[in-house]
């Protein structure tokens, strides 16, 4: 596959292009260009730049609301909901996300939900900057239903993803995101596009075998959850997280979004943030910094999402390369009015 190196600077500009001539206004598209900015930064990059149509395609559609004006409200000490405005909720993560802050310091704990919102790219970028400020972090999110709990034959969850980050001493946060799904759906789009069999089976194919062909997944839309039983289970935690204690679509919801052609669902997120100095141990960051030197010691260990940091030196220095049939497709897209 024939590639271009970019620089990350002239990703967030395309992204930002591409998505003011979608009709996104300025505080939105600025929100999702930084999104795919990181995801090109760090990964995952299935999140970034490969995302831009399919952010296009639910506007075009009139699916999502490229001018959404999420509202957030405080429904009780510590707990604040929030309206997507049928806009995508990072747009109003972080409209909330000082108050959250607060809330948390105030508290301890808090949450905020929020309902009638998209969620596309990596759900690290939504916990992350509460590590920064120095809480600790988990964020969940439920997703159009394409996975099959563990025994079944029809999808029931989405990749239901969830994230976790917390504050170290003298280094980056340590943030981490995963699927419940064994592999993500932009990943197996990724492997059909490049021509090539994903490492572990990660779906079913027609006859409802287990298979690592891509293309055979994509035409059932039926993945695997990791962990068979477990990742099943951890998949209906976030849907209970995520969509019933938000009020979004769940996961078999899916009329709308199929008469839309849209990849994702009015679904629920929820984010908790912890505020370890109030829970009473002062050694907090010490421990914290004591498992991680046992991870790292330990033979090829390392703290998990800490291989986003590699890719952020090496991206910032050289660049990303990107397939040059896409960049080719988006440049048209940013030059289109």
């Amino acid at each position: 596959m024939e590639t271009t190196a970019i620089s990350l600077d002239e990703v967030r500009a395309l992204a930002k292009a591409i998505l003011t001539n979608a009709g996104m206004n300025d505080s939105g598209s600025d929100v999702l260009a930084e999104l795919v900015y990181k995801s090109e930064r760090d990964g995952p990059r299935s999140h970034g730049l490969r995302m831009l149509p399919v952010y296009v395609q639910s506007f075009s559609s009139g699916y999502a609301n490229p001018d959404a004006k999420p509202t957030v409200t405080e429904t009780a000490p510590g707990v604040m909901r929030g309206n997507g405005d049928n806009g995508y909720f990072q747009i109003a993560a972080e409209q909330g996300r000082e108050q959250l802050i607060a809330m948390a310091r105030k508290n301890g704990i808090a949450a905020f939900t929020c309902a009638n919102c998209h969620h596309l790219g990596g759900l690290r970028f939504d916990t992350e900057p509460l590590a920064e400020a120095g809480l600790v972090a988990l964020g969940v999110v439920n997703s159009l239903s394409m996975v099959v709990p563990h025994g079944g034959t029809k999808p029931v969850f989405g990749t239901n993803p969830m994230s976790f980050a917390c504050p170290r001493d003298g280094k980056a946060p340590i943030v981490w995101d995963q699927a419940s799904s064994v592999v993500a759906l932009m990943d197996v789009r990724m492997a059909a596009a490049e021509g090539h069999d994903l490492d572990v089976d990660g779906g079913l194919d027609r006859d409802g075998n287990p298979t690592n062909d891509p293309n055979a997944i994509l035409e059932t839309k039926s993945l695997l959850p990791f962990g068979a039983h477990k990742g099943s289970a951890i998949a209906l935690l976030i849907e209970i997280l995520g969509a019933a204690l938000a009020g979004g679509a769940l996961s078999v919801d899916n009329e709308d979004r199929e008469a839309h052609g849209a990849l994702n669902i009015k679904g629920g997120a929820t984010l908790i943030a912890i505020d370890p100095a109030k829970f009473g141990n002062a050694g907090f960051k010490d421990y914290v910094t004591r498992i991680c030197a046992e991870i790292e010691g330990n033979s090829n260990a390392r703290v998990p999402g800490d291989g986003r940091l590699a890719k952020r030196a090496a991206s910032g220095t050289d660049g990303v390369a990107v397939s040059s049939e896409l960049l080719e497709q988006l440049r048209d897209m940013a030059r289109a009015e």
